[in-house]
């Protein structure tokens, strides 16, 4: 039953970017990296409700997906005092902040599944240049309710925040990677919209 709830709500057609295409993706790094989590188990559910609902004009809907899950969690037997599910509610939550000190200081690394939960997320940013130029109009895709006008100063507003801060992925695994061509791709759009 969740697993068609899960395949219904990332299938939605409005979803040009955050749909069953970007969580294979991701699916695909969290093997690479699954060795160095703690707890694996709780990262892979975290990463199957991070976007269970996903609309951009809707402002909470970090709170929903963890309602979500939550509610699978009494379905499937997960006590809620369990380490696992307490796990699980704290990377959903980390994902409202979208950063942690390892992303704010320079040469700081982290290495807990939160850095790599949120490392996940930003990995698209460090991809190939022509698959970032496709995640672009992807993105564009799920903001078309925006004017032009309105769409580039938000998106400009987004980019310029990962140019200021020192580390755009908090682990060394992700940083080693995709930091070089994330900041390379994210220079390209600023220069693209402005």
């Amino acid at each position: 039953m969740w697993l068609d709830k899960l395949k219904e709500a990332y299938s939605e057609e409005r979803r040009t970017y955050h749909n069953l295409d970007m969580l294979c993706e991701k699916l695909n790094h969290y093997h690479d990296i699954k060795s160095n989590l703690k707890n694996p188990q709780a990262l892979l559910l975290a990463l199957f409700f991070q976007n269970f609902e996903y609309d951009p004009k809707v402002i909470d809907e970090e709170n929903k997906n963890l309602e979500h899950f939550n509610i699978f969690a009494e379905e499937a037997g997960i006590p809620v005092d369990s380490d696992l599910r307490e796990e699980i509610c704290a990377l959903l939550k980390v994902v409202a902040t979208h950063s942690t000190e390892a992303h704010k200081v320079g040469g700081a690394f982290g290495s807990e599944d939160a850095h790599y939960f949120l490392d996940l997320d930003m990995a698209v940013l460090g991809s190939a240049s022509e698959n970032y130029a496709e995640y672009r109009g992807k993105i564009r895709g799920e903001y078309v309710f925006l004017s032009e006008p309105m769409y580039t100063a938000l998106r400009l507003k987004v980019l310029q925040n990962f140019v200021q801060i020192p580390n755009i992925f908090a682990t060394k695994e992700f940083r080693e990677k995709f930091e070089v061509q994330a900041r390379e791709n994210i220079q390209t759009e600023i220069e693209l919209l402005s």
